[in-house]
């Protein structure tokens, strides 16, 4: 019995520490929101106005999601702005933020909804319908866990943004610097640079229909930076990328030689943003963004497949 309750409990730290050493990725709620007011405005504006969106609000599962999500959207700003304005003496406000999300996410672990909230990913864009489906929400308890959810995943989201500087930092300037380090350190503990390369290997495999030159490497590249806080020297990136392609076992028909991120962020715009603005810069050439949305999608398969169930 207790050999069964310490397998249990390992395996709970390790899904923390999974969602701790990618919290940048899978608390980016950009692209939920949007998905979500894209759907609510679809409901109101094309099919019958309020009118509709009420009716649907009594029996559309995932339009109460919907309301519920943006009940919640910006809620827990107001305390997170406090703590900002109102640092101890000796605090670091970006350090503190960045140790509020590790008690968040420890916290967010233990809820009851939170193992189906794991899979509601960008790499799945309707993943968040099929939450939205399996929730009773004439059940008070039910109703009662998916708030408290909400209210947890509002305040991570929106620390996740400021760290990140994405939504216009929600009105907080920070020079975080110091929390990229942090998350260098932090994922190099995490996940060995061979770990990576091997991760690497089999979403690049299952993506090689995707490829269209030497220079879409850089997509890579910018999703190792971000989502794995790989580093930004182009070099170095270039020699470990050239080690990923030997692990192929039918070789790729685009390689990664010296100066090819170089080249690529020449003659691509987009490479000079965050991966969250690409979509305005990729409007002509949609290749970039057909790689990112298939390269992740293998990725988080591939992470998901390697991590332990509690």
């Amino acid at each position: 019995m207790m050999e069964q309750f310490n397998r249990l409990s390992g395996k709970s730290q390790q899904r923390i520490e999974a969602l701790q050493s990618r919290a940048d990725n899978l608390f980016c709620h950009q692209w939920l929101r949007k998905a979500m007011f894209d759907e609510l405005r679809k409901q109101v504006v094309h099919k019958g106005g309020y009118p509709h969106f009420s009716e649907q609000m009594q029996e559309h599962r995932e339009m109460m999601l919907i309301s519920e999500y943006f009940m919640s959207y910006r809620s827990t700003l107001p305390g997170i702005l406090d703590e900002y304005q109102n640092p101890y003496e000796d605090e670091d406000p970006i350090m503190a933020l960045v140790e509020e999300r590790k008690q968040l996410i420890d916290d967010y672990a233990k809820l009851p909804l939170s193992h189906d909230w794991d899979r509601i990913k960008e790499a799945f864009p309707d993943s968040w319908r099929a939450f939205a489906r399996r929730l009773d929400f004439r059940n008070e308890h039910t109703l009662a866990d998916l708030r408290q959810l909400l209210q947890i995943v509002d305040r991570i989201s929106l620390i996740t943004d400021i760290l990140n500087k994405r939504e216009g930092g929600h009105g907080i300037t920070l020079r975080c610097v110091d929390y990229q380090k942090h998350m260098q350190v932090y994922a190099d503990k995490k996940m060995t640079r061979d770990e990576l390369k091997q991760l690497l290997a089999k979403a690049v495999d299952a993506c090689r229909e995707y490829f269209w030159a030497n220079t879409s490497m850089a997509v890579v590249q910018a999703i190792c930076k971000e989502d794995y806080n790989f580093g930004d020297n182009a070099s170095e990136f270039e020699r470990f990328m050239q080690e990923v392609l030997l692990e192929l076992e039918t070789p790729l028909n685009y390689g990664c030689p010296a100066n090819t991120i170089a080249s690529a962020r020449q003659s691509g715009e987009y490479l000079k943003h965050p991966i969250s603005e690409w979509a305005g810069y990729c409007a002509f050439d949609s290749r970039p963004m057909i790689l990112l949305r298939n390269l992740r999608t293998q990725l988080d398969i591939i992470s998901t497949e390697n991590t332990p169930k509690a």
